[in-house]
């Protein structure tokens, strides 16, 4: 269970990396916006692969069953995971692919990130037409709803 005093943390933390990555984004080639969406593709189905469930594979299946409170557990985990993981020695594009998911679940599950979750997904989809794997179904909800048009 997140604590109340808890949850303004990891709003301002998810703001300020949400609004660092979408400073990246906007700066980077198309072609490095695909491989990253085609390494955040992997991610995704390593979860799905997984035999037993899980938030993260609830949220891969169907987002709009999560609670507000399992969105907020969720996004608690994948913080103090991609805190581990900057640490790691992970190429930049393996921790570029899980910021993907995991900025994305912040910006779903706290109201005052979703427009910078529907700006960061209108530009990840500008490096869609260089992804191997990654496709335009394969946008998460509610950002699925974003076109190239």
């Amino acid at each position: 269970m997140i604590k109340d005093a808890e949850i303004p943390q990891i709003e301002n933390i998810c703001t300020r990396l949400l609004q660092g990555f979408i400073g990246w984004i906007e700066v980077n080639d198309k072609h490095e916006i695909g491989l990253i969406l085609d390494s955040a593709y992997d991610f995704k189905h390593q979860i799905l692969n997984i035999e037993t469930p899980s938030l993260q594979k609830k949220y891969f299946t169907n987002a709009r069953e999560l609670t507000q409170d399992e969105n907020m557990m969720l996004i608690k985990q994948w913080k103090d995971t991609f805190s581990q993981l900057i640490n790691t020695k992970a190429d930049r594009v393996s921790k570029d692919s899980f910021k993907i998911w995991f900025l994305t679940i912040a910006a779903y599950g706290i109201p005052s990130l979703t427009q910078q979750g529907n700006y960061l997904w209108s530009k990840l989809i500008e490096g869609i037409e260089y992804c191997e794997k990654f496709s335009i179904q394969d946008i998460p909800y509610p950002y699925n709803k974003i076109s190239k048009n």
